[in-house]
């Protein structure tokens, strides 16, 4: 009886090749980009969850009040773990631990600079990171030891086994000797902590004495709380924590659960709001569009297909088959087809994989050998089967004989109600889909093309380490002999997000309500004129002028504002009980994702404390310009590898998941439309074979070719309008709520509504004029005779 299904069913796919050929290829690339979306999505919502214990893992965050604003980080005090273990009964394991800190590392004559940070033992109790080599209960516990990761140890010793081996480690201009202590199982891709090595949080802490005050944020604190802890009640707790010990503070501290830090880990106002989660949502939202956007055109294809079969199931009666054996015959196709494309679909996602990962900046896989994977795709196959073999199988089964054969052409007023309706919707998603990149498209440019208060075109970033930081006057001298170089200086300032900041300052008459935090960045001279930041007021830096680098600063134009909210003319302040003369006043600038409004920026003099490099450049010899800094480097600094980068790539990294999200949307979106007009394709070709007669009358009775078109068009032009008037309006109320995650960002233009609705509508249209142009220059004498 199977083999019979089987014979009855390839025959049927043989005879209709175009029908079968667009519900296979229709349906594979529904599959084939919902697969595709479902693993990314399925890997962003593991990351840190796949740990131990995870419901005991928090992160301490701080909010800190200035005035009506509140500003959270994950910044917290050097002491603060040390503290929390000793004095809260509810921490079971505490740990600080740094940001990741680029060192160079020096094994014979191998150097190789390595990411890590520098943890308390307990960060290991705490992710129980699995050791390859070494006892993890003695891992950083001296301040001579430093622990590896599989990788870290294969960089750099090509090999595993090296505990007890020595390594050199170079940060600025410091060199230590250390013995590798242990060696970790390289940690896996859902971490969002990842590292090459781990250096004791004891030695960072000796060298660096603001640490100990409770004033003072930097590292980043993570707890373990004993089993039956209440975390709310516990986070709770631990508001007042600081301020009990440090009267002066503003700050609330909070425990964060460490599974829903890196989707929901985004803070406005004191409120959480949702973070990478919204793309999450939005990308699943797209992976559903496109797959039912697939079943759509499979389901209507199939019940418009199916009328041409009533002659067949009349036949069967007559022969004796009952209404069982009919249902399973139909159904069974259906899910054939479902099976080929599934089939189709995992091919695609296998040869694909590797483009998609390199899009999404993954490293995932198909993952074959995953029961849930192939239960969840046999799921949709089902599914996706028997809704579209359900109008068949059951209701031309139930038909009576002598009805089947009196009307077997024709549909069902609620058949064809059903298939405009699937179609409607379907053009609803695919309008959704259109609007929506549109909005994205324009947002991520904006934020791309922006004038930035800088210019970071041409401008180069080199690190400076060894002797560049001891001789940086002598390299900057060496550099400004070369015509191609226009400025050289330095700062502590990368223009990539807050760095060092502070709320202590103060001015005459300063009102409590305007309390900021000052993002404080220590400049060389010339720093304005390599960055191209413009002075608005006052004058830069001045060699000649022996004040600018005790108390002269620049302000940004936030900054200024703020003072003289207070103080018309304000002209001093007060920084860390150090009074200041305010030099100048440069124009606003971005520094931070355009999420954020620009903050107010100090600049001090202070050259010692900088350890990033600024050449501006011009445009006509880059290669050979940057040849002659590597050279001169080189020469000045042999014990250390060049290191630079362009900032227009550095802020362009900054944007990363957004312009991920931009390129994917765009890409699915036209898969959207592929998929959308091969039904259309389908379904006018089937429309354009049932009005065969009327046409071949029309063209006797004189109709041209546009005015059959049009009978042919007409309904599917009014669909596909009622489409993106309904689909318009969900995108806009979708997009404005994705666009209140930035502070400066677009408005909702008018003419994303019409730019989508032409192209969807000429998509459209020429989809279904190319199939039924056919019919309207076929013979009238054959289109009558064919019925």
């Amino acid at each position: 009886m199977l083999q019979n299904y089987l014979k009855i069913a390839l025959r049927g796919f043989a005879k209709h090749k175009l029908t079968f050929f667009i519900n296979l290829f229709g349906l594979s690339l529904g599959l084939w980009a919902a697969i595709l979306i479902g693993l990314w999505v399925d890997s962003e919502l593991k990351i840190n969850r796949e740990f131990a214990d995870l419901d005991r893992l928090y992160r301490v965050m701080e909010h800190q009040s200035y005035g009506a604003d509140i500003f959270t980080t994950n910044s917290t005090p050097g002491i603060l773990a040390e503290s929390m273990k000793a004095s809260l009964s509810e921490v079971e394991y505490a740990s600080t631990y740094t940001w990741s800190q680029t060192q160079l590392f020096i094994q014979g004559e191998k150097r190789i600079r390595l990411e890590g940070i520098y943890a308390m033992p307990d960060l290991l109790k705490i992710y129980q990171f699995e050791a390859v080599q070494g006892d993890p209960n003695r891992m950083l516990t001296e301040n001579n030891h430093v622990v590896l990761t599989e990788k870290g140890a294969i960089s750099l010793f090509g090999r595993t086994d090296v505990v007890g081996e020595d390594v050199e480690i170079r940060q600025g201009t410091d060199s230590k000797n250390f013995i590798v202590q242990g060696v970790l199982k390289d940690l896996p891709k859902s971490s969002s902590l990842q590292f090459d090595y781990l250096l004791p949080y004891s030695l960072f802490f000796a060298e660096n004495d603001w640490l100990a005050d409770w004033g003072n944020n930097g590292p980043s604190t993570i707890l373990k709380l004993r089993d039956g802890t209440d975390g709310e009640a516990f986070s709770k707790s631990i508001a007042h924590y600081i301020a009990d010990k440090n009267e002066e503070s503003n700050v609330e501290l909070f425990a964060y659960p460490l599974g829903d830090l890196y989707l929901y880990g985004q803070w406005k106002d004191g409120q959480a709001v949702e973070g990478r989660i919204k793309n999450v949502k939005l990308f699943a939202m797209i992976g559903v569009f496109v797959l039912i956007i697939a079943c759509i055109n499979f389901m209507n294809l199939s019940t418009a297909k199916s009328q041409k079969r009533a002659k067949e199931v009349g036949v069967r009666k007559v022969a004796g088959a009952d209404k069982q054996s009919l249902v399973f015959q139909f159904l069974s196709e259906s899910i054939l087809i479902s099976l080929f494309a599934a089939f189709l679909a995992v091919i695609l996602v296998a040869l694909t994989l590797p483009i998609f990962n390199s899009l999404t900046g993954k490293e995932m896989n198909v993952p074959f050998f995953s029961g849930i994977f192939w239960l969840q795709l046999m799921a949709v196959l089902l599914v996706t089967g028997l809704v579209a073999g359900s109008y068949p199988a059951f209701y031309l089964s139930a038909t009576k004989v002598v009805s089947v054969f009196r009307s077997f052409t024709k549909a069902g007023k609620g058949v064809v109600i059903a298939r405009k309706t699937l179609v409607l919707f379907q053009f609803i998603l695919a309008t959704i889909l259109i609007v929506s990149t549109l909005v994205v498209y324009q947002q991520i440019s904006f934020a791309m093309n922006q004038d930035l208060g800088y210019s970071k075109d041409q401008l180069i970033q080199i690190r400076l380490e060894g002797e560049l930081l001891d001789r940086f006057d002598i390299f900057k001298t060496e550099l400004e002999k070369n015509e191609d170089i226009i400025a050289v200086s330095r700062s502590s300032f990368g223009f990539q997000g807050r760095n060092s900041n502070t709320g202590g300052v103060s001015w005459e008459g300063k009102d409590p309500e305007n309390a900021a935090l000052f993002e404080v960045i220590r400049v060389d001279y010339d720093f304005l004129k390599a960055s191209g930041i413009q002075l608005v007021k006052g004058r830069e830096f001045d060699r000649a002028n022996g004040s600018d680098s005790i108390t002269g600063t620049i302000l940004n134009e936030t900054a200024y504002q703020l003072m003289e909210q207070d103080h018309e003319g304000a002209e001093f302040f007060r920084m860390w009980d150090v009074e200041r003369s305010i030099t100048g006043v440069v124009k606003d600038f971005h520094f931070e994702s355009f999420r954020q409004n620009v903050a107010p920026a100090i600049f001090l003099l202070d050259p010692e404390n900088t350890w990033q490099g600024y050449v501006k450049v011009n445009t006509g010899k880059i290669r050979e310009t940057v040849a002659f800094l590597e050279a001169t480097a080189q020469r000045l600094n042999p014990e250390f590898p060049f290191d630079y980068s362009f900032m227009d790539e550095n802020y362009a990294r900054m944007y990363q998941e957004d312009v991920r999200l931009r390129d994917l949307a765009q890409y699915f979106s036209i898969l959207t439309i592929l998929i959308s007009c091969l039904g259309l394709l389908g379904l006018s070709a089937h429309i354009a074979e049932q009005k065969t007669k009327e046409i071949g009358i029309r063209k006797v009775l004189g109709a041209s070719t546009l005015s059959i078109l049009q009978v042919i068009n007409r309904e599917f032009i009014l669909i596909v309008l009622l489409s993106v008037t309904i689909g318009s309006g969900i995108a806009f109320w979708l997009m404005q709520d994705w666009l209140s995650g930035y502070e400066y960002k677009i408005s909702f233009e008018w003419w994303f509504i019409p730019a989508a609705a032409l192209l969807i509508l000429g998509i459209a249209l020429l989809t279904v004029c190319l199939q039924s142009l056919g019919a309207a220059k076929s013979n009238p004498v054959q289109a009558i005779k064919s019925e």
